[in-house]
């Protein structure tokens, strides 16, 4: 196998998560700082918000291109052995039906509650996006 495309994919394993990571800014905690209100009951749901929005938007593309970047090295590197080739297939399936399972579920869950009106009786336009007043 070529080296020079061994070397540029370890590159871009090393520099692709640092460039998803710059989306992935703001405070996860939304009260009780310096310069924030303190700290009452509606805040627990938006501190729920706030870990779901990181888990889908910034760990789950992070892990999930990682390890698909681990399974093309595995499976680029491992040409002679049937049985390396086969594991760095799995790991490459793997990811992509995880993130397929994941991100269909927010779908059908998005579908759901605005099929069933959560945006009419509860006031809020959009049911995943949580604000205290």
């Amino acid at each position: 196998m070529n080296k020079k495309i061994v070397t540029a994919l370890l590159l871009l394993s090393l520099i692709a998560p640092g460039q998803a990571l710059a989306i992935c800014d703001g405070a996860i905690v939304p009260c009780g700082r310096s310069g924030t209100p303190d700290c009452e009951f509606c805040h627990i749901f938006e501190l729920i918000n706030n870990i779901l929005v990181f888990v889908l938007t910034c760990a789950v593309p992070i892990i999930g291109s990682v390890m698909l970047v681990w399974g093309g090295f595995m499976f680029f590197s491992s040409v002679e052995s049937p049985e390396k080739v086969k594991d760095a297939k799995n790991i490459i399936k793997a990811v992509v039906i995880g993130m397929v399972i994941i991100f269909i579920a927010w779908v059908f869950l998005n579908s759901f509650l605005t099929a069933i009106g959560v945006a009419e009786w509860t006031g809020l336009k959009d049911w995943w996006q949580v604000k205290c007043n």
